[in-house]
């Protein structure tokens, strides 16, 4: 990836296929960059224009919304993890749920980013978004989930359909726990407090604890 202090010059819109998918990938650059740094309530189009080094106006030219920008985002970072993932399935065979649930579980914990942007996919950027926008990104997403689920399957003997439900449950798992694992600000120095000590989620350890537990109690076909 090219440093964002190369970008800073506005360019001319880009008129090749090729050229489109380039600059959507620059924007998506940009806004991980940001993000890196701070929350998406806090973020604005404007900064990541500007981070970009595109008018703010051409910014929307791809990303009609804050939110569909940032869905975009996670979009991009779930079809890497999906790839790594399948993998490292593969790799591992038929194997033990517990095997299994170290690596789901590791994939995500590599992956601050994406788990980030999951805890905050149906609270905030499923919000704001074209009809079509959502239809397109549930579509992927089903399409990705079937995939990986069947691998599931394979891995730990599972009748059809079954890998997909484990995945939609890590799913729900990764939302929760990165949500009590990043609290506001206020929250935060509220847990910080000694007797506060049980409340708070360390999320690599409680997804590993929960996923390995989860697989666990599968039946095999």
């Amino acid at each position: 990836m090219r440093k964002l202090s190369n970008r800073l010059a506005p360019r001319r819109r880009a008129r090749s296929d090729e050229a489109r998918a380039a600059r959507r990938d620059d924007i998506l650059d940009a806004a991980a960059h940001l993000f890196a740094e701070g929350r998406v309530r806090d973020l604005r189009m404007v900064d990541v224009a500007r981070a970009a080094g595109l008018a703010k106006g051409t910014l929307y030219l791809y990303f009609p919304t804050k939110e569909a920008l940032f869905l975009g985002l996670l979009d991009r970072d779930l079809g890497l993890w999906a790839d790594a993932l399948a993998a490292d399935l593969a790799a591992l065979g038929p194997a033990t749920p517990d095997a299994v649930a170290e690596a789901i579980a590791t994939s995500l914990v590599e992956r601050p980013r994406l788990t980030r942007l999951l805890g905050l996919l149906h609270s905030v950027l499923e919000q704001n978004l074209a009809p079509e926008t959502a239809l397109d990104f549930k579509r992927a997403l089903l399409e990705g989930t079937a995939a990986l689920g069947a691998m599931v399957e394979q891995c730990l003997s599972l009748p059809p359909g079954e890998g997909g439900r484990v995945l939609l449950r890590a799913h729900a798992l990764v939302v929760g726990l990165r949500q009590m694992a990043d609290p506001p600000p206020l929250i935060a120095d509220v847990l910080a407090r000694p007797e506060m000590a049980p409340l708070r989620v360390d999320f690599a350890d409680e997804l590993r604890l929960s996923l390995a537990a989860l697989l666990r109690g599968l039946s095999p076909r």
